[in-house]
């Protein structure tokens, strides 16, 4: 059985503050929330010790790494930057002689879509280095519960498509297999009590590269 990846959802409340804006003082010595809209002098100042808090706050890179966002349930996906160590494109998993990496789709593809951003396409290039040269390489895709089966099958066989292309191009040395498996092979939980899990859902988004271990 595969183990989804330790991980914590970011309190709603924290992020919110993080986004609120300071409040404007105006002339008339009434405050606003930057859109003209006044404010409550308590609300002000509960703002203002909330910032307080967030900006002493010892915010340590094992807390990103295991953080998570909400997605909205039409799930934005993520600017993908190899220079951030707490945006991973990829993970490695070894099992039975076999690694298998891991690629998040959100980090690769716009919503609905499978068409590889130039980013990822130079990001996969450099990641498939480390694949043993000669390799059978099982290229397979995976989507969350979203949608139908069809479009699931059919969405997650062309992401997986457009991983390969990038093998193909960059390591004709390789093997390819490649398999859309759509929902069916979940490595989290798509709802959790019957409510929509987002985080679970962008777990299970991704494309998988596997091989025998070098």
């Amino acid at each position: 059985m595969r183990d989804a990846p330790r991980h914590a959802v970011l309190v709603a409340a924290l992020a919110g503050a993080l986004l609120v804006p300071a409040p404007a003082v105006a002339s008339s010595g009434t405050t606003d929330d930057g859109a003209g809209t006044a404010l409550p002098e308590d609300v002000v100042e509960h703002l203002a010790e909330d910032r307080e808090r967030i900006e002493a706050a010892d915010v340590t890179e094992a807390m990103r790494a295991d953080a998570v966002l909400d997605l909205h349930p039409a799930d934005a996906t993520f600017p993908l930057d190899v220079q951030d160590a707490t945006t991973r494109l990829e993970t490695t998993r070894e099992e039975d002689e076999t690694t298998t990496v891991v690629l998040t789709a959100d980090l690769m593809f716009a919503f609905d879509s499978a068409e590889l951003s130039a980013e990822a396409a130079d990001a996969l290039t450099e990641l498939i280095e480390q694949i043993p040269r000669s390799a059978a390489v099982a290229v397979d895709g995976h989507t969350d519960a979203l949608g139908t089966d069809a479009r699931n099958d059919e969405l997650s066989l062309q992401r997986a498509e457009a991983v390969a292309s990038v093998l193909r191009a960059e390591r004709p040395d390789l093997a390819l297999t490649v398999t859309g498996h759509g929902s069916r092979v979940p490595v989290a939980e798509n709802t959790l009590d019957g409510e929509d899990n987002p985080a679970g859902r962008a777990l299970n988004r991704r494309v998988e590269l596997s091989f025998a271990a070098g």
